[in-house]
């Protein structure tokens, strides 16, 4: 038998036909849903704003479509697709009503393609920073350089250098007391040099620089963090003894002026730093006394960790005493208290520039970080303290001037009482104590 031109393209057509057959089959059987159909078709399309709400204008295409279609249909009672094109004379609306659901698939394929590129687009960021966090160590030396020229007083590489040098060490100022967070040291001594580049006029602001970030550069090697669990010692005035636990920073038992002053050469020698002379150490010397003084008149002192051991060293039995107990509260001379406190600062830090006795207006430095502590009872008897935290106290007639108030039972600590609660009445002082203090100095 002769074949034809055409005879090897036979299964091309049969399956091209099968395939209308299919295609309009499908047609003819949802161009026009059932009313089941349909509200099953809104609940799919429910579901797939929610998870994919980038598809939603094809989303919206499709109900309007079926719900067109099946609206016309209902009211004449049409169930056939080629009754309606003949009926209606409309073809378009059933086309769009058959292709719905292929809209919705559309709509969701879009919606997740729209995800994925978002997250293919974020992906280099994403493993971007999981490198960086891998490899974080390495980086860190660059991130503290830039941020050293971002806080050095002057651009300056010798001072870039030193700044690098406290940010790798970020010590305390002290250990308790003197801005003792971590990094307080730096901190302190960038106060040091805004001082030193206002009071050092006419000399060299790369050398007065270059000294505050010296001055207390010891402490870098002095200060270490180490972790403790101690129970506090025994005392004829602690009630309870509280176990205390964690990490702190302790000093090397060794004379810190000369670790601070062989530092110095040290560090100056290994960084060829220029010589600095004394009149730059003076200027340099006075401001970091003015430095922390102003840390003290702002409270960065913390000072409550002394305050049981300040109570129980005063005097309560003698003729002269430093406090009177009244009840459940213990009123104290501010200045004994705040002598003896700046005592035991001096123990912890002996480099620490801070007086034990009180300025020439009569107030402790201190006591602008006592005023802040909240061991202090700030109010008795209905009676408030100042803005310093003090009462005056009258004892059997006699008018004490300045005195603290702590309650016995948060300090837990036990004093005798000496007089009977009648014979001790607590006073307001006249006017506020921080302002009246200011108003002084403003004078002077």
């Amino acid at each position: 038998m002769q074949k034809t031109k055409y005879s090897k393209d036979h299964p091309v057509v049969a399956f091209i036909a099968l395939l209308a057959f299919f295609v309009f089959l499908d047609f003819y059987l949802s161009a026009i849903p059932s009313a089941k159909q349909a509200q099953n078709y809104l609940i799919v399309v429910k579901t797939l704003s929610k998870i994919f709400p980038e598809g939603e204008p094809y989303y919206t295409k499709s109900v309007q479509s079926v719900s067109y279609v099946l609206s016309k249909a209902m009211q004449k009672q049409v169930k056939d697709p080629i009754a309606y094109a003949v009926k209606f004379g409309e073809v378009s609306p059933l086309l769009w009503s058959w292709a719905s659901k292929y809209l919705l698939v559309f709509g969701a394929i879009y919606g997740f393609f729209y995800k994925l590129g978002i997250f293919v687009l974020l992906l280099p960021f994403v493993l971007g920073g999981v490198l960086l966090a891998q490899h974080l160590d390495r980086l860190k030396p660059y991130l503290m350089y830039l941020k050293a020229v971002w806080i050095a007083p002057l651009k300056d590489w010798d001072v870039i250098r030193l700044v690098v040098l406290h940010l790798s060490n970020p010590v305390p100022a002290s250990i308790a007391h003197h801005n003792p967070k971590e990094g307080g040291l730096l901190d302190h001594s960038l106060r040091v040099c805004r001082c030193a580049l206002r009071e050092g006029e006419g000399l060299n602001k790369k050398l007065l620089v270059l000294a505050s970030l010296l001055h207390d550069v010891g402490k870098i090697k002095l200060y270490r963090k180490e972790k403790f669990q101690s129970v506090s010692a025994p005392s004829p005035v602690v009630v309870k003894p509280k176990a205390k636990g964690g990490w702190r920073w302790v000093s090397l038992q060794v004379n810190q002026k000369v670790v601070n002053f062989v530092s110095i050469r040290e560090i100056s020698k290994r960084f060829k730093l220029p010589e600095i002379p004394e009149e730059v150490w003076k200027v340099v010397r006075a401001c970091d006394k003015k430095a922390v003084e102003e840390e003290l008149r702002q409270g960065l002192f913390k000072v409550s960790h002394l305050t049981k051991e300040v109570l129980a060293s005063l005097e309560y039995f003698k003729d002269k005493k430093d406090g009177w107990r009244k009840g459940r509260y213990v009123f104290v001379l501010a200045s004994s208290f705040n002598r003896k406190l700046s005592r035991l600062l001096l123990q912890e830090d002996p480099l620490l520039e801070i007086d034990t006795e009180p300025t020439q207006r009569g107030v402790h430095v201190i006591a602008y970080s006592v005023a802040k502590s909240e061991d202090l009872v700030r109010e008795v008897e209905g009676k408030r303290a100042d803005d310093l935290g003090l009462f005056d106290l009258k004892v059997k007639g006699t008018v004490f001037r300045a005195v603290y108030c702590f309650d016995l039972s948060k300090i837990e600590i036990d004093i005798p009482q000496m007089y009977k609660d009648e014979e001790i009445e607590v006073l307001e002082r006249d006017g506020a104590g921080l302002q009246k203090e200011e108003a002084k100095g403003a004078k002077e």
